[in-house]
């Protein structure tokens, strides 16, 4: 780089001095505003208060001159008539005089005038100043006011300055002089302040007060405010120049010597004028047009240079060109592969068994492959043979390879030995080839999965030696993934057999049994759950129970299963459901390897007809005892009742002259036959009489009962109605005994009902019982829970102890039973009662 001598020019003023400069004169600028605002703001409140003032002064003079005209004046000219008149007490203009004159003597900086051209007191005439303002309002033909400063004799004072007009009332000494009171003509003659109208302007109120020292004290304020504000700017002007200088100056002489240095150190012929006038900008200006030639000659050797770059770049993008073509063919031949190995790992979740995955398998891996042909051999572990499960194109395979050390040969001895060389190489993990004079090279590689083999692929017609290490790592991935096809397909062969093992178990349990999860959800069920439900095992698997059994969502609040989750223990207990069964549920815990539940049995058998015949057994135990026990009673009690008979007959007779003797004799023959009564009841209840059966018609034994209560119901405003299938075939049965149970439930359920009620008597023929089926229901208050179970029994009644014997429901069990039939009770308290009887039907042809 060449050397040249460097020139100085000289500059009026520098980037700082012209920015200081221009800050200083705004920061003045700022000090004389602040001081100007304020003396206005100042001034604006003086006027304020010496408007309010004025306008005090003005409204007190005002108000007495008011008081004047409107009271004091009529007053005095109703006294002492209307041509009387008092200046000092009836001129107003006289008296706002007077009044301002007393006012300045305490307040003497107060001046109050009330003027006029031509005025009839010389001393209200105007001066210039008051004349200029009549003419003012004159012009103006305004009724307002003019407030403002003026200087008056030399000094500044504030001034009010009203217009006064003429009313009607200030014509009687104003207007005509004739009219006007002879004592204000005699005191002002009539040529001054007469002939005036209304409405013309009469002249003008001043009021004025000094405001000079307050102005004086207004500029003082303002200059203080200009020094404080001063001294502030300047501050903040010293910091502007330090702020200045360390932002910008300093990083404005930073750049231009980065700028220099870089021109030192460049190997260009290039010269930069350097400015020690102080214009940083100017200096910075001309280094940016040095630079840019600079670059100018830059970019030129770079074009240059970048037609030799452009050569080479051409050649190396032909040999990238050439490396990303073989790049897309490792990278579609590992495509290929991936996408074998994926197949074949999908071939797993879709095949059913072994032999659906194999042509696939060994399709795709010939398609990669350098071989003419493939088998695939699977290893039997058991008879320690390995067994051909599919070949394609290799004909000359054997089937099997039984007894690897012992077999019998297959080929020539040579190949023999190679062969079972090469396969126990195989079989023990290792990927073996060998040369045979039957079909060539020949390589095997083995099928594996965590370390055990599950069998061997082999590769007909290929040369180990020309597969590459890729295809090698290839072939033992595809070896590794037919070996996990292999293990899996077996594993889930077993699984499949031991889920139909455990299906057919589930299956052949008659009752209801499920396997439930922690979650109460359906994990599997046995077809006595299917028919018991009515429903498909893929409508209940994954549902919870409650929600399938009872429509809930959440558990049924009887379960069990919360017991057995907790104690982790086997629990079996008794269950009630909604539609009556009994059902007796067991629930087995089923544990993981940790100890913890995974899964719950729940085995559920219907015990509703054991229970049943359990309560017949027990009820028919029950009657048996207490029969014996009525009849031992009965005979012990029917002796004494006859003797006490025998007595009441013999007093009668001596007691025939004593009536109150007689009536109680009376009482005690009526209870005495009551007992007896009572023993006869269970004589007959202990004993029984045989049932003499006939084919009758049994929707007219029901009529002609019904037919007995149908005044009592109209009494008691209940409705008794029949609904009688017609169609019912008549049926052996004892008619009386029959009645009398009828009689026995419409007695119950006439006195059940209180008030007005229906009754329905209902019979029909179930054709699956092969019986008919009665039915007597009533709406009544039905019958309690806790009682419900003991109606049938013996003596056991609701009503009061000479008001049943309780045998009447009992008696009627009886009776059913002797005809081989059943009846039952169904009641909820509030919802009535329905009393069912079955009767066994022979045959069922119609109605005889």
């Amino acid at each position: 780089m060449s050397e040249r001598p460097v020139k100085f020019s000289s500059f009026s003023l520098g980037l700082r001095s012209k920015f200081l400069m221009g800050t200083a004169l705004i920061l003045l600028g700022v000090c004389f505003l602040s001081a100007f605002l304020i003396y206005l703001h100042e001034k604006r409140i003086l006027e304020d208060s010496a408007y309010t003032e004025t306008r005090l002064v003005m409204e007190a003079v005002e108000a007495s001159r008011t008081y004047v005209s409107e009271i004091l004046r009529p007053k005095m000219q109703d006294r002492f008539g209307s041509d009387f008149f008092m200046v000092e007490a009836m001129s107003t203009s006289f008296l706002g005089r007077e009044v301002m004159e007393r006012f300045k003597m305490t307040m003497p900086e107060y001046d109050y005038r009330r003027v006029s051209i031509n005025a009839r007191n010389p001393a209200a005439e105007a001066n210039p100043t008051e004349k200029a303002m009549i003419d003012y309002f004159t012009r103006s033909d305004t009724n307002g006011k003019w407030i403002g400063m003026m200087n008056v004799r030399d000094e500044a004072r504030y001034m009010r300055f009203q217009p006064v007009y003429f009313e009607q009332s200030c014509m009687s000494c104003h207007g005509d002089p004739a009219d006007a009171p002879a004592d204000l003509v005699a005191m002002y003659g009539q040529e001054r302040g007469f002939g005036k109208t209304p409405g013309e302007l009469a002249g003008l109120i001043a009021v004025s007060i000094p405001v000079e020292s307050a102005l004086a004290g207004i500029q003082e304020k303002a200059v203080s405010v200009f020094l404080v504000v001063l001294a502030g700017v300047s501050v903040v002007y010293l910091l502007i120049i330090l702020f200045f200088n360390q932002v910008v100056i300093n990083n404005l002489r930073a750049v231009i010597s980065l700028f220099k240095d870089e021109v030192e150190n460049s190997d260009a012929d290039v010269f930069l004028p350097v400015d020690n006038a102080g214009d940083e900008l100017k200096e910075l200006s001309r280094a940016a047009s040095t630079m840019a030639e600079h670059l100018r000659q830059t970019r030129r050797e770079l074009e240059h240079y970048a037609q030799d770059l452009e050569i080479k770049v051409g050649k190396r993008t032909r040999e990238l060109q050439e490396s990303e073509r073989l790049l897309k063919e490792k990278v579609s031949a590992r495509n290929s592969e991936l996408k074998t190995l994926n197949s074949i790992a999908e071939l797993t979740t879709r095949a059913k068994g072994l032999a659906d995955i194999w042509p696939d398998a060994l399709h795709q891996t010939l398609s990669l492959i350098p071989a003419a042909g493939a088998g695939i051999y699977l290893y039997d572990a058991e008879n320690a043979n390995l067994l051909l499960a599919y070949r394609e194109n290799a004909p000359h395979l054997p089937p099997d390879l039984s007894c690897l050390e012992e077999r019998q040969p297959v080929f020539s001895e040579e190949d023999d030995q190679k062969l079972s060389g090469s396969m126990r190489c195989a079989l023990h993990g290792s990927m073996h080839s060998f040369i045979s004079s039957r079909f060539g090279h020949c390589l095997n590689i083995p099928l594996e999965c965590r370390g055990n083999v599950q069998g061997v692929m082999s590769f007909t017609g290929v040369d180990f030696r020309e597969i590459s290490d890729e295809q090698q790592t290839l072939l033992r991935s595809i070896g590794k993934q037919i070996g996990i096809a292999v293990e899996s397909l077996r594993g889930l062969r077993k699984l499949i057999q031991s889920k139909e093992l455990l299906q057919s178990v589930f299956d052949g349990i008659t009752d209801v049994v499920i396997l439930l999860d922690t979650d109460y959800r359906i994990k599997m069920v046995n077809k006595g759950y299917l028919g018991q439900y009515e429903v498909e095992a893929e409508d209940v698997i994954g549902e919870p129970c409650y929600r399938v059994h009872a429509g809930l969502k959440s558990v049924c609040p009887y379960c069990d299963m919360e017991k057995v989750l907790t104690e982790k223990k086997p629990f079996s207990g008794e269950i009630k459901c909604n539609r009556g069964k009994i059902h007796l549920v067991h629930f087995y815990p089923v544990f993981d390897e940790s100890g913890n539940i995974e899964s719950v049995i729940r085995y559920s058998r219907d015990i509703t007809r054991q229970k049943k015949v359990e309560q017949k057994i027990q009820h028919t135990e029950k009657l048996v005892a207490m029969g014996q026990l009525a009849a031992g009673v009965a005979h012990e009690i029917n002796n004494p009742l006859g003797i006490i008979l025998c007595y009441v007959d013999l007093l009668k007779r001596q007691l025939a002259d004593f009536p109150q003797g007689l009536k109680d004799l009376h009482t005690i023959e009526k209870q005495t036959l009551n007992c007896k009564r009572i023993v006869t009841d269970l004589l007959q209840f202990a004993r029984g009489e045989e049932s003499v059966k006939n084919v009758i018609d049994l929707n007219r034994i029901l009529t002609e009962v019904a037919g007995i209560f149908t005044h009592q119901c109209k009494k008691q405003k209940i409705r008794l109605t029949l609904d009688l299938d017609e169609d019912l075939a008549s049926m052996g049965l004892d008619a009386d005994k029959f009645k009398q149970v009828l009689v026995n439930l419409l007695m119950n359920a006439l006195q059940a009902i209180d008030g007005s009620g229906d009754i329905r008597i209902a019979t029909r023929y179930v054709d699956e019982q092969k019986a008919a089926l009665i039915t007597v229901s009533d709406n009544g208050p039905g019958i309690p829970v806790e009682i419900r179970s003991r109606i049938f029994d013996p003596f056991f009644s609701t009503k009061k102890i000479d008001e049943s014997t309780g045998l009447g429901l009992s008696v009627s069990y009886g009776i059913i039973q002797e005809h081989g039939g059943e009846i039952t009770v169904n009641s909820e308290p509030g919802q009535g009662s329905e009393f069912t009887i079955v009767l066994p039907v022979e045959g069922h042809e119609g109605s005889v």
